[in-house]
């Protein structure tokens, strides 16, 4: 499956957006139960409601596959922040055509990704407000997005001379 582009989010019908956005939803539900340090496999509990959620996603995967044949998935392909920036304008476009949808595990998975550039490149984290629709989610998006191209200011390394010591 091929990396959806911005340009080909914006010409998605609200019916394909909207069948997307749940396909998101699900990945991202899914990645953020695996990725959680607190929701490890090694209990019953949390491996069943890990592979219930992987299940729900590549089934919902596979009827989005099989309507839309041509489907592409919007993902990050490196944990910086200008391609953190790309993949979220490429998701604010889908879910601004979306009809309907919920999109507050994929803008968990925003603030997770966003977190750790925070912490590789030493800048503040994110603010994060909740978002309950479409709307709303693409406020925060856009949030991320002024966030991604503030510039980090990394401190300057202290150098003492063999003199001061």
């Amino acid at each position: 499956m091929s990396q959806m582009s911005e340009n080909a989010a914006e010409k998605l019908s609200p019916k394909q957006a909207t069948a997307l956005v749940r396909v998101l939803d699900l990945q991202a539900r899914w990645e953020n139960h695996r990725d959680d340090p607190a929701k490890s496999a090694a209990s019953t509990s949390d491996l069943q409601a890990r592979q219930k959620a992987f299940e729900a996603f590549r089934l919902a995967l596979r009827e989005y596959v099989a309507e839309y044949r041509d489907a592409q998935l919007p993902e990050p392909t490196q944990n910086v922040p200008d391609r953190l920036a790309i993949w979220c304008r490429t998701l604010r476009a889908v879910l601004w055509r979306a009809e309907s949808g919920t999109p507050a595990m994929v803008l968990a998975k925003v603030y997770r990704l966003a977190d750790r550039i925070a912490g590789r490149v030493g800048k503040t984290p994110v603010e994060r407000a909740s978002a309950a629709g479409l709307s709303e989610g693409v406020r925060e998006l856009d949030a991320v997005i002024a966030w991604c191209e503030t510039p980090t200011v990394l401190p300057l390394p202290v150098i003492v001379s063999k003199e001061a010591a």
